[in-house]
């Protein structure tokens, strides 16, 4: 039995998941998480998918807007759409979660904030990443970093709130 890293494994794996799912489904999972733009070669290539294969599915998935085409003078790259994939966030936590458990997790995120904001007399993750100096304190960096995770899954909870009002809203003017 091989560890997780042995390329027997990792082959099995591959191949596992190209046996269970569709060439859209592959170029479709590849495509969410791919943070930076990449030509259809590499999406194809993290997909198991030809080239062509892996064009023709990305720009059906540039057409229902889960994907973007970026031109860039080389070529066209890829990368996925963060306005749909925000969109998917919004409805899983409003349908996921109660709109009580939301503004828990705003109120405490707040809290957070407000913690961060005391413990670096700074008013933003900004400012405190300028005022460090060329030797920071062990951790200041992860506490830029995490202000920021903070700062973003607050508006994200914040718009999941929202969504879910103006949607039983929508529903309620409807009957």
């Amino acid at each position: 039995m091989g560890s997780d890293s042995d390329p027997e494994t990792l082959s099995s794996a591959r191949d596992g998941w190209k046996r269970s799912t569709t060439a859209l489904e592959r170029v479709h999972q590849t495509i969410e998480q791919t943070t930076s733009p990449k030509t259809a070669g590499d999406i194809a290539d993290k997909a198991l998918v030809s080239e062509p294969t892996a064009r023709k599915h990305l720009n059906s998935l540039v057409e229902v807007g889960t994907a973007t085409a970026i031109e860039d003078g080389t070529g066209t790259k890829y990368t996925r759409n963060e306005d749909t994939l925000l969109y998917q966030r919004l409805r899983e936590l409003s349908t996921d979660h109660s709109r009580e458990a939301l503004i828990e997790n705003v109120q405490t995120m707040k809290q957070r904030i407000r913690d961060f904001e005391e413990t670096y007399d700074a008013v933003s993750p900004e400012e405190l990443a300028t005022s460090l100096e060329s030797n920071p304190s062990t951790g200041a960096w992860e506490a830029v970093s995490e202000w920021q995770t903070t700062e973003r899954n607050l508006h994200i909870a914040q718009a999941a709130i929202n969504y879910s009002r103006a949607r039983d809203l929508g529903a309620a003017t409807q009957d």
